[in-house]
């Protein structure tokens, strides 16, 4: 493991065995060039570089110090919030997003308000994450942040968690799951309450539907599915309404974004509207208890 650049006396950039990556540790980087030896005792963290992101070369060379520093805090914190890990190319972007916010705002560029509304709700995790982002960089490195900063740190987060060679277009993503709530409000005739928990499991386990499909990395068993599809046809019986919709959703998202449904699939999203109907006043049946608690 030899370094490629010092990022700080915490950091390096190093080449391990022909890959690039990020290692954290105290005291790593101190008095180290390009070359040395780097002692994997001190290593406490490693960030790997997403794969074919060769833009990224050169790039660390013009990112300062101490906002690497402040990425990686986040980071270590963040990743323990939303138990996921995060690239290089993470703290990289963080660092350089963090480095550049005064200019940017000196520049008057902003998110529109829609925009900080939905990211609210379709990326509620992530969202968290930077409200506490922006909480920590403000008490501890005294940085005067507004509150539209929440939304672009809520970015950083969701791209960050994708692009490790999985999905790199969040807008993509958005798009989607716009659509799919819009369907339903439509088909339900009223706006869904995105206050409840039954929404946001809903757009959670939706969302993390729509990333397998676009990843192609959709669950494959032939067994479950058949066990799944004895359930779910009796559940078809029992509540019409919900199926009716749930076709309109499968129909929409196959023929404008290619996406398939499994019988689990169906299942699940099913006991989803049962329990978005049942919050907003639909519903109210035994079989919705009985399933209380059953779905992610």
């Amino acid at each position: 493991m030899n370094v490629v650049q010092s990022l700080n006396q915490n950091a390096l950039l190093v080449n391990d065995a022909g890959k690039e990556c990020i290692v954290v540790g105290k005291g790593i980087g101190f008095g180290k060039k390009k070359g040395d030896k780097v002692s994997e005792d001190l290593i406490t963290k490693v960030y790997k570089m997403a794969p074919e992101k060769s833009e990224w070369t050169g790039y660390y060379e013009n990112v300062d110090e101490q906002c690497i520093q402040m990425a990686e805090e986040i980071a270590e914190q963040a990743e323990k919030f939303l138990n996921k890990e995060f690239s290089g190319n993470f703290i990289l972007s963080l660092a350089s997003h963090i480095q550049y916010l005064e200019a940017k705002y000196q520049d008057q560029i902003d998110i529109p308000e829609p925009f900080h509304y939905e990211l609210k709700y379709l990326f509620s995790n992530e969202h968290q994450a930077a409200e506490w982002s922006i909480k920590f960089l403000q008490d501890k490195y005294n940085l005067n942040l507004p509150m539209a900063e929440v939304s672009f740190f809520t970015l950083h987060f969701v791209n960050g968690l994708l692009e490790t060679g999985q999905v790199n277009n969040v807008v993509e993503l958005s798009n989607i799951l716009n659509e799919t709530i819009e369907l339903l409000e439509g088909e339900m005739n009223r706006d869904l309450n995105r206050e409840t928990i039954e929404f946001s499991r809903f757009v959670v386990h939706l969302r993390y539907f729509i990333i397998r499909n676009l990843t192609g990395k959709l669950k494959d068993s032939n067994i479950e599915e058949e066990a799944f599809k004895k359930i779910y046809d009796l559940s078809f019986e029992m509540f019409p309404f919900e199926k009716a919709i749930l076709e309109k959703l499968k129909t929409m998202l196959y023929l404008e974004h290619d996406m398939k449904f499994g019988n689990s699939e169906d299942f699940y999203l099913l006991l989803h509207l049962v329990r978005i109907m049942k919050s907003g006043g639909g519903c109210n049946n035994e079989f919705s208890r009985v399933v209380q608690g059953r779905v992610d």
